[in-house]
């Protein structure tokens, strides 16, 4: 992808923010109450509720829809279209992989 510039409706924008600020400012405090929490499981479920109660996954979503939707899908010589291929060495969780590999940063 070239340094081209990308935009997008101001309300658009402020509703990804919205979402990412929900989602952070909650994450942080069902944290800050793991303390209060009487084990380890009554923190997972707190958790768990949160995300499913207050749909983050769906937010998260619509996030991500909202932002890719400038970015073409035409598939290129390789059959990945733009974003694919930006994406095609990022790390999914998955029941194989349950922690994220140790890479060195790289400096850009």
């Amino acid at each position: 992808m070239d340094e081209e510039t990308v935009s997008y409706r101001k309300k658009d924008i402020i509703k990804v923010l919205k979402y990412l600020n929900m989602i952070v400012v909650s994450l942080d405090r069902t944290g800050s109450n793991y303390e209060n929490c009487e084990n380890d499981e009554e923190y997972h479920k707190l958790s768990s509720d949160f995300l499913d109660d207050w749909k983050v996954l769906p937010k998260l979503s619509k996030a991500r829809s909202l932002l890719s939707e400038h970015f073409s899908y035409k598939l290129g010589e390789d059959d990945m279209d733009e974003l694919e291929r930006e994406f095609k060495d990022l790390e999914y969780w998955s029941l194989n992989n349950l922690q994220p590999s140790k890479k060195k940063k790289s400096k850009k």
